[in-house]
């Protein structure tokens, strides 16, 4: 939904001067029915641009935004109902459009 990317957002610090400022990924992940992220699910599906080592950080900082959402939170709140929709996540972080905002 567009309160859990927003939310997400928020927690997503980007270093301007590193090379994961450089790179985009996409990460998938799951939640359980309480809006909590399941085991350790959290996976690097894509990406584009840098080196190994800048994907590589760009996906802990991504990763870490989402644990950090979820703690500060105590779980996404995501409609109940909707569970079918939101139980697997899939979000892109693009450092570009951060810088847009």
């Amino acid at each position: 939904t567009e309160a859990l990317r927003r939310a997400i957002q928020n927690c997503w610090v980007v270093d301007p001067g590193s090379g994961a400022s450089l790179v985009t990924v996409t990460i998938a992940f799951s939640l359980t029915q309480d809006g909590t992220l399941r085991g350790s699910s959290v996976r690097l599906v894509g990406n584009s641009g840098g080196s190994k080592a800048s994907i590589d950080a760009a996906f802990q900082t991504a990763s870490r935004a989402v644990r950090r959402c979820e703690t500060e939170l105590g779980g996404y709140d995501l409609p109940p109902e909707k569970y079918a929709y939101w139980k697997d996540i899939e979000i892109t972080f693009d450092p570009q459009q951060m810088r847009l905002r």
